[in-house]
């Protein structure tokens, strides 16, 4: 752990603390939103109302109301791994995907970047402006180590108290091998908020050079693809929580069609209104959400904090 990552983590710890009433989910007149995607196999189910849905908080049935999502700003977070191994073409189909994604988004959208490798690095905070992000963007370099769980912990932490939707999304093309947050300290921070997450990765399996030799000059293939598992499973227990969704692109060259479908997707989702009624007004609920009749599997995150 070199000092400055350290002291980097440090401050994320302290901004995640300091602002974390402002991002907890409100009970009472506020109400809980609720950002919900219903799939039926591979596509997307359009044309949803609220009566559609049924939501129970603590298996308490609730009165829904749907919010025209088209009326809410969105907040997308950028959290994009720079480590050694996204050097070359992998860094040239990165920047071009963002830059697709930064043309999908609407006058009132809002856009903040962070890199991750060895150190993670805010780069732009929340901000109107796409020329300020295209320039930070311009400054992306690939070296170092990949420090996945420490970029998803700030990434949650930039979550603002305004009325609009965050989408976080997280690009890492391998193994986190230098964080010192563990797993279970960034799923608490996401079950504080209600940022949606979706991480994007590359499917085909990528090797580290530096693998380390057996007595009889075998490499420790298996070990690696361990590290790339375990990222995996991080990412998808990450989304689970928050509601969001894994996807892969099949090679770098598939980067932008990811990204852009990351987007649409998002803008797709439904998002559902209650103010809570016959549960407590603190502590963790669960929630479950299901369609009454039509057909669709229904992802959303697992439930809230509300003080």
């Amino acid at each position: 752990m070199r000092i400055g990552q350290w002291g980097g983590v440090a401050a994320l710890i302290a901004c995640a603390t300091l602002s974390a009433a402002a991002q907890q989910f409100k009970s009472g007149t506020v109400g809980v939103r609720v950002d919900v995607l219903v799939t039926n196999g591979q596509q997307l189910v359009r044309g949803l109302q609220a009566s559609d849905f049924e939501l129970r908080d603590e298996g308490v049935l609730q009165a829904l109301t749907q919010v025209d999502v088209e009326e809410i700003p969105l907040n997308l977070i950028l959290v994009f791994d720079t480590s050694g191994s996204m050097a070359g073409q992998r860094m040239r189909a990165l920047l071009d995907a963002s830059g697709s994604l930064l043309d999908g988004l609407r006058e009132r959208d809002r856009v903040a970047l962070l890199s991750f490798s060895s150190r993670v690095r805010l780069l732009a905070p929340l901000t109107p402006s796409r020329q300020q992000i295209r320039g930070a963007l311009a400054m992306l370099t690939a070296r170092g180590a990949t420090s996945l769980r420490d970029a998803a912990f700030a990434g949650l932490a930039l979550r603002e108290a305004d009325p609009g939707r965050t989408l976080l999304l997280i690009f890492s093309d391998g193994a986190d091998t230098s964080s010192w947050l563990k797993a279970p300290a960034v799923l608490e921070s996401a079950r504080r908020t209600d940022a949606v997450v979706y991480g994007i990765g590359i499917a085909v399996p990528q090797y580290s050079t530096s693998v380390q030799r057996s007595p009889n000059g075998a490499g420790t293939r298996r070990e690696v693809m361990w590290m790339v598992r375990d990222a995996g499973k991080f990412l998808q227990s990450l989304t689970e929580e928050t509601g969001g969704r894994v996807l892969f692109a099949n090679s770098n060259q598939d980067l932008r069609a990811t990204f852009r479908q990351t987007l649409s997707e998002f803008r797709d989702r439904y998002v559902l209104s209650y103010s809570p009624s016959g549960v407590s007004a603190n502590g963790w609920h669960q929630i479950s959400v299901k369609l009454k009749a039509k057909s669709g599997t229904v992802t959303a995150r697992r439930g809230y904090f509300a003080e």
